[in-house]
């Protein structure tokens, strides 16, 4: 993925949101979204942020729908696109005729399915696995989006700096050595003890905010309990007590930078960690930050066993003018055949189950991480997902919060662990 607006999804937790309510629809008014609907013709105003990779199949949907146009309404920010919607939301007013929305922010837009149009079809109800459909479904069953990609991760590493650590550097030795399928956050951190003795100059790995995307996504009920959607962060055997607790262990094996800043996408190019965590989307974000570092390549494993992080939606707000027509295309977008191209183009790894196994997906290799068969790597990665956190009404703060939290401890070393703790919980208690 091309500057994955996925990346959005993990810089808002770290960094909070910006509510600039006028962001994305420039020119907008109430109502705007069938700019044109007469004598046939159809306008589709399509609203994403990032890097979607539609501007092709746009063209190729309008050239087999002569009678549809569509414009592309691209936020400058993924912080734009949400306050976008939530402004619509909030006014009941409908500015474009599809909205594109990340995973984090399902939760909210799912306590108002009531604005969006059922877009569950016979044929499209089995296109996606069970947790991604679970993702966008309310609790009457109806489905308010349509999955576009999804972010199954292994390990990116350096082979240069493993190979100075007296470490393997083929990715399948790599994968065997952080644990196979049966990878373990023990085993990545044993072996990050090593690689740190190694005294190459590196660190291990970039951040503990990047490791926490991993291991809160791998707890089925990271913040709120699913029975009543309360806040269980504050119980002392509570899960996101336990991962606090495991990663500010290994502070000294933290290259200390904060994801998304400066500083950590220049260190891509140079010699400052060793590993990260990787969904599909952030090969594109490695490689476009570092186009002449030729020593990251990919494996097959994950500490914990498998994660997924981010994916997003395309819906369809249920008063526009334009609804059938829109839902034709939204559905038609997200098919197993475009979201194959997608990925082969932009890298944007499916979400729809058949996608996922198309030849052109599993035969993608990359030739930036030393010809490594990411489509096939990531195609095993998306099968060893089974389920998907609970995000519940506080999810999203509740997320920036803790992300804050290591950042104290990590980053900007102002709190001890146990102080940022402190902090975090009596952050979290003021949501209600």
């Amino acid at each position: 993925m091309h500057k994955s607006r996925t990346v959005w999804a993990a810089a808002a937790g770290l960094t909070g949101i910006a509510l600039a309510v006028t962001g994305c629809s420039t020119g907008s008014s109430s109502n705007s979204a069938s700019t044109a609907s007469s004598g046939g013709k159809v306008t589709l105003k399509v609203q994403t942020f990032n890097e979607f990779g539609y501007a092709d199949l746009f063209t190729e949907y309008m050239k087999d729908h002569p009678n549809v146009t569509i414009v592309s309404d691209k936020a400058a920010k993924s912080d734009d696109a949400r306050a976008s919607v939530k402004n619509s939301i909030a006014t009941s007013t409908v500015t474009d005729d599809i909205v594109a929305a990340d995973v984090d922010w399902m939760p909210e837009l799912l306590k108002s399915s009531d604005f969006f149009a059922d877009v569950k079809t016979t044929d499209n109800a089995k296109r996606w696995p069970d947790w991604k459909m679970a993702q966008a479904t309310d609790a009457s069953g109806k489905l308010i989006g349509l999955g576009t990609d999804s972010g199954p991760q292994g390990v990116c590493y350096r082979k240069d700096l493993f190979q100075k650590a007296g470490l393997p550097t083929d990715r399948a030795q790599v994968a065997t050595l952080l644990g196979g399928s049966s990878a373990t956050w023990d085993q990545y951190f044993a072996t990050g003890q090593k690689f740190m003795a190694a005294n190459t100059g590196a660190a291990w790995f970039d951040s503990l905010g990047a490791l926490a995307q991993v291991a809160n996504n791998q707890q089925a009920e990271p913040f709120e309990s699913k029975s009543d959607d309360s806040i269980t962060v504050a119980k002392s055997d509570s899960n996101a007590s336990k991962v606090f607790t495991m990663l500010t262990s290994h502070t000294d094996q933290s290259a200390h930078l904060a994801q998304w800043t400066d500083d950590w996408t220049k260190a891509f190019a140079s010699d400052k960690f060793a590993t990260v965590m990787c969904p599909a989307w952030m090969t594109q974000i490695i490689a476009g930050d570092a186009p002449d570092q030729k020593n990251w390549d990919i494996a097959d494993v994950l500490p914990g066993g498998s994660s997924n992080w981010g994916g997003s939606f395309l819906l369809v707000p249920a008063k526009g003018k334009n609804v059938t027509e829109a839902k034709a295309l939204a559905d038609w977008l997200t098919a197993p055949a475009q979201a194959a191209k997608v990925f082969v183009k932009f890298g944007n790894f499916p979400s729809q189950t058949d996608a996922v196994k198309d030849a052109t997906v599993t035969a993608k290799t990359d030739t930036y991480f030393n010809n490594a068969p990411t489509g096939q790597i990531f195609s095993n990665r998306f099968s060893a997902v089974s389920k998907q956190p609970y995000r519940g009404s506080h999810y999203f703060d509740i997320n920036d919060q803790f992300g804050k939290a290591l950042t104290r401890v990590d980053v900007d070393k102002t709190d001890n662990a146990a102080a940022s703790w402190q902090k975090f919980l009596d952050a979290v208690k003021q949501l209600g």
